[in-house]
């Protein structure tokens, strides 16, 4: 059996400070306390989220992004004209389309009042494109209430009226699940075995999404969010100023949002864990549609703050570190038992806080929701992925639909 190489690091004397396996047992086993740690306490933040109080019904102005959206547009507008609730108008912001989009959200204009057009032309001022439709949106609505959506994007007849229901007179936001939907896919998708397993890992990765945005809203630190199924107060867009403060990032409607609001307001934050508020939409169908969407995600981290940076770098640290546990065993036998059991640690903390999270956001039917082989494929391909994915997110540029031309809009 071999034995631990002795005296790896000696002082200047030949002393023997440690050796290779303390080092191991020491890198692994606080990878392991991290990593645990951070699981558990985003376990805890979901079992912390509560019940909707369904306290108001405020008027409700939907605002949409949209930009090239003739083939989903149609689908959504559906789905927004034949919501439960009943106060609310549909604002779509059509950001310099060169396809049908106009002339099919006017279509449904020409039968429902309640929805808006705004046609922005080109773009004058220094907000990104997206920041920059989304205002404009805000400043046509007259909702108390605004929500938000995608234009690619499906939610529940009962959407509004869920989301509003979380709403008190003291919750500023509510942010929602949006989970991908691989039947949303266009009819003429090929299902490849690649494509089927790159369409698991997405889902499983915005299911991780949503473990960490509803897990640090029920911790009270409201880390992440999505634009896709989002609400807040007019009032909250107002107090912080829009968009201004963090018009730095293309991105970040969202996430620093979200965190602009806890920082500079007093509004509590809510995470929905009603059904019947999730928002579907259609997996990228390439992998290199999904890495581009990816590395947009990732560069708004660059303007998060420094001790969320370190936060994150550390647990895909650690994460990184216990994957590699299966293959420390190259080196000896001892460090072999060691890795697996790091590995095993790492497994077990996911499994508790996929299981806890699939109870608290998908129903109580887990063997429904809950696949041991997406759950595997989701835990390993999520390393590689942060691994190598992740930092390209820090040094790439990025545009909204491709286009960053120089706001005129016209209501119609």
């Amino acid at each position: 059996m071999q034995r631990f190489p002795k005296k790896l690091l000696t002082n200047s004397s030949g002393f023997s400070v440690l050796d290779l396996g303390s080092l191991v047992i020491i890198l692994f086993a606080s990878s392991a306390a991290y990593y645990v740690a951070t699981q558990l306490c985003l376990a805890y933040g979901m079992r912390r989220l509560g019940q909707p109080p369904g306290l108001i019904r405020p008027f409700v102005s939907v605002i949409i992004a949209a930009r090239n959206e003739q083939q989903t547009i149609g689908a959504l507008l559906q789905s927004l004209t034949n919501q439960t609730y009943r106060d609310y108008e549909i604002i779509v912001v059509n950001d310099r389309s060169t396809d049908s989009t106009a002339e099919i959200v006017q279509s449904f204009q020409s039968s429902d009042p309640r929805i808006k057009l705004i046609t922005i032309q080109s773009i004058s001022n220094d907000l990104p494109p997206k920041k920059n439709a989304l205002t404009e949106g805000v400043n046509a609505s007259k909702g108390e209430i605004l929500c938000f959506t995608d234009a690619d994007c499906l939610p529940s007849n009962e959407w509004i009226e869920t989301l509003i229901s979380w709403f008190d007179e003291h919750v500023g936001v509510v942010v929602g699940y949006s989970p991908y939907d691989p039947t949303m896919a266009p009819d003429d998708t090929r299902w490849t075995f690649g494509k089927r397993l790159l369409s698991r890992f997405i889902i499983g990765e915005e299911f991780k999404g949503a473990i960490w945005s509803a897990g640090s809203i029920g911790l009270n630190l409201a880390w992440l969010c999505t634009g896709r199924n989002l609400a807040y107060r007019r009032a909250v867009f107002d107090e912080v100023g829009g968009f201004e403060r963090i018009k730095m990032s293309v991105g970040g409607d969202d996430d620093l949002f979200l965190q602009l609001v806890r920082h500079q307001t007093g509004w509590t934050i809510r995470y929905s864990t009603s059904p019947q508020s999730f928002v579907l939409t259609a997996p990228a169908r390439t992998f290199s549609k999904f890495v581009e969407q990816r590395k947009r995600h990732f560069s708004t981290g660059k303007y998060f703050s420094a001790p969320m940076k370190t936060f994150f770098f550390l647990f895909h640290a650690s994460n990184l570190i216990l994957f590699l546990g299966l293959f420390v065993g190259i080196l000896t036998v001892q460090l072999e038992i060691i890795g697996l059991a790091a590995f095993a640690v790492k497994i077990a903390s996911d499994l508790f806080l996929t299981l806890t999270a699939t109870w608290i956001l998908l129903g109580r039917n887990i063997r429904r929701h809950f696949h041991i082989f997406s759950f595997l494929v989701t835990e390993i391909l999520y390393i590689v992925y942060n691994t190598l994915i992740g930092p390209l997110g820090f040094i790439t540029t990025f545009k909204w639909k491709q286009d960053e031309s120089k706001v005129a809009p016209s209501v119609k």
